[in-house]
């Protein structure tokens, strides 16, 4: 009796055991080496359907080894190339934060559609190869894997308690934002009952009187599988360390080398992506930087205009990162750390960030490890530091305690009375940081204030006073445009055609007035002339540029602040192409 029931069952938990850990551990190798494994996983499912189909008429103990090996196989190879990341789905990215509801699951659907596709059509050739066939052990074999695999997949959806989110490999990071942490969810006791159900009907089946030798080992087959499918559920659910089943899969991760974190902050306008655009510069090509850009509008200019000086951008629009970020900073840097391993990464958060939220969330334990320094530069707009400091006087204080180095820019339209003014201002803040000045974004030390020595900064649960409660008290759906930060609302429009210049000047002379509501900032980009611009309204003052985009670059503009008058100026910036298209007629 044992070679009927023990030793299938110890071999099916064996298998079991192994195969995941060895996935995992294939999986954790660096990604040069996935060509290969995959490779070698289809060249198995190849051997695998042969064997479904040979083993297909053997009704002996050998033929039920046999197909359920070859099943299991061929669900292997399921399992690798979506891990690897060969056969996924088409969206590649975290849900938004606040998503949620049937659009949350569309976005989750979205990740794996492939796979799931992929799963379907190796399940309808399994059995197409066993059709009509005494031995059906690896056809079903396969099937109890896919359930087991979509219930777990629609559990940890849903909510339960252990995510394991360690097995899940730097690549597929973005699937945490699809994985939730509750104490217990309605499916889950629908799929343990469903489970125990099977199985119980699959015991039967293999202590039947009648049962042969090849039943008896088949259904002990397919009921241990269940059994494991049960388990998977259970330690999904209960205070036992999973983890340790696969701990030596996991010994093919490499370490996360630590990066050098700089946040480039700034209230809107201040000119933070000129700051960044000549920083890059002076790293070079060979820097490995990579810059995260958060802006204000769903519609974003900035990771365009850094892209043009070589950085690798990965763009976080609609909001500020300590919303966009809040729980999947974590997953944003690992993935840039399998896709790029920077030594160091610029962020750059909108004009209204948290920026102490945004600290915050960098000094958590997770991220630690990840973090070799990080350093904050505080961007100030001198011609504009008046008036913006006396309507948010708490967050530019907050923003200024907050930095190792403050930067004075544009401090070629202030006078020298003025400066030492913004300098005795932001240094009565913070007396420990060093203070710059710049023009255009290029920085240079104030000679009269001696460099000081970075201050700690301690961020621990510290939000920006009072900025706090007026830029959070607002529904995280994420189909606004923060309306509700500052009071603040953005317009963003799409710029078909070449514009004329002078309209365009005159047309951002007349923004900087007034005349389409109270602009705080735009900026855009658009085609001139055979060739592209760059343009920009800050601080009631508008500027144009030459700009060099990438092929796949669209023109488009987007402006923030009160009371926008949206319909008035897509109207006029479509004048502005009209009038360059009649006269190019």
């Amino acid at each position: 009796m044992m070679h009927l029931y023990v030793w299938p069952a110890i071999f099916a938990l064996f298998v079991w055991w192994f195969s995941t850990g060895l996935i995992m551990y294939l999986d954790g190798l660096p990604r040069r080496t996935f060509r290969w494994s995959m490779l070698g996983a289809t060249v198995l499912l190849a051997a695998s359907l042969w064997g479904l189909a040979a083993s297909s008429p053997d009704v002996s103990v050998r033929g039920a080894y046999c197909a359920f090996s070859c099943g299991l196989l061929a669900w292997g190879w399921q399992e690798i190339s979506f891990y690897m990341g060969f056969v996924t789905g088409p969206r590649r990215a975290p849900c938004p934060e606040g998503c949620s509801g049937w659009r949350h699951f569309g976005h989750a659907i979205q990740t794996s559609l492939w796979h799931e596709l992929a799963i379907i059509a190796s399940g309808v050739g399994v059995v197409a190869l066993t059709w009509h066939q005494p031995n059906q052990v690896g056809t079903w074999t396969f099937m109890v894997l896919w359930w087991m695999h979509q219930s777990a997949k629609l559990n940890v959806f849903l909510g339960v308690r252990n995510l394991n989110e360690e097995f899940l490999p730097e690549h597929l990071q973005f699937l945490r934002s699809f994985l939730t942490k509750k104490s217990m969810n309605l499916l889950f006791p629908i799929s343990i009952t469903i489970s125990m159900i099977i199985m119980v009907r699959l015991v039967q089946a293999a202590i039947a009187p009648q049962a042969t030798a090849f039943d008896a080992a088949g259904y002990t087959f397919l009921s241990t599988m269940m059994g494991l499918a049960i388990l998977e559920h259970w330690l999904l659910m209960l205070p036992l360390p999973a983890a340790a089943l696969w701990g030596w899969s996991l010994t093919s991760r490499k370490a996360v080398a630590p990066f050098d974190i700089e946040i480039v902050a700034g209230f809107l306008g201040a000119g933070k992506t000129t700051f960044l655009r000549h920083t890059l510069a002076g790293y070079g090509k060979d820097s490995r930087t990579v810059v995260l850009v958060n802006d204000f509008s769903s519609v974003g200019v900035d990771g365009s205009l850094l892209r043009e000086r070589g950085a690798d951008v990965v763009e976080l629009p609609n909001g500020c990162i300590c919303c966009s970020l809040k729980k999947d900073l974590a997953a944003q840097l690992k993935i840039i750390v399998a896709q790029w391993s920077p030594k160091r990464v610029l962020i750059e958060p909108s004009g209204v960030a948290d920026l102490a939220s945004l600290l915050g969330v960098l000094s958590q334990p997770d991220l630690k490890p990840m973090v070799r320094s990080l350093h904050v530069t505080t961007l100030l707009d001198a011609g504009a530091f008046l008036r913006d400091y006396a309507r948010m006087t708490a967050h530019f204080e907050a923003q200024a305690r907050l930095a190792t180095v403050l930067v004075i820019n544009k401090t070629d339209l202030v006078t020298l009375a003025t400066l030492g003014m913004i300098e005795t201002t932001i240094r009565a803040i913070n007396p420990v940081a060093q203070i710059m000045q710049s023009t255009y974004g290029i920085a240079a030390p104030l000679t009269h204030v001696p460099p000081a020595p970075a201050p700690r900064v301690d961020v621990e649960h510290r939000h920006e006073p009072a900025v706090h409660h007026a830029h959070h008290d607002h529904h995280h759906d994420h189909d606004h445009a923060h309306d509700e930060a500052f009071g603040f609302a953005s317009w963003s429009g799409a710029l078909e055609g070449a514009c004329d210049p002078e309209r365009l000047r005159d047309l951002l002379d007349d923004v900087s007035a007034g005349a389409y509501g109270q602009v705080e900032r735009l900026k855009g980009i658009a085609r001139a002339q055979g060739g592209w611009i760059r343009f920009d309204v800050a601080g009631g003052r508008a500027s144009m540029a030459a700009f060099a985009p990438p092929d796949d670059e669209a023109p488009r503009v987007v402006a923030i602040g009160h009371d926008l008058e949206g319909a008035r100026l897509q109207t006029a910036f479509e004048a502005c192409m009209a009038q360059q298209q009649q006269e190019a007629a």
